[in-house]
């Protein structure tokens, strides 16, 4: 019976193993931004995203807090931005500041692949100098 059971689970559990992603689960994945045929943009282009980021980023008051923040973000199709993540935080609010920031951009020109808009990934290093 024991032996039964096992062979009935062990079925089972290769229903989940060997399941594919569906078609459009993979097409919704995003590209890379350096893979993307045509690159979405920041409204201005990049200078003005920086300038962007400049103006409305606030450094923590820590004395002597410095080092880069990383954060990743996607630009979807529609240009908005979404899935925003710290990759690299040096502490005191500043990776949380980075995301604040970046979440306040406005939309973007999405980017392209084959003709069609594709979701985008963006990492933004935010270099911080101590005081």
């Amino acid at each position: 019976m024991k032996k039964y059971l096992l062979i009935i689970i062990a079925m089972f559990a290769t229903q989940f193993i060997f399941a594919q992603a569906s078609l459009n689960a993979i097409k919704s994945l995003p590209i890379n931004y350096e893979d993307a045929e045509v690159k979405p943009e920041f409204p201005g282009g990049y200078n003005e995203f920086m300038k962007f980021i400049a103006k409305n980023f606030k450094t923590p008051e820590v004395e002597g807090l410095s080092g880069v923040v990383r954060v990743s973000f996607v630009v979807e199709t529609t240009g908005k931005i979404s899935e925003i993540k710290i990759l690299k935080d040096i502490g005191s609010g500043a990776g949380e500041e980075a995301v604040r920031v970046v979440s306040k951009s406005p939309n973007w020109s999405p980017g392209e692949q084959d003709g069609k808009p594709v979701r985008v990934t963006f990492q933004l290093p935010i270099t911080i100098k101590g005081y």
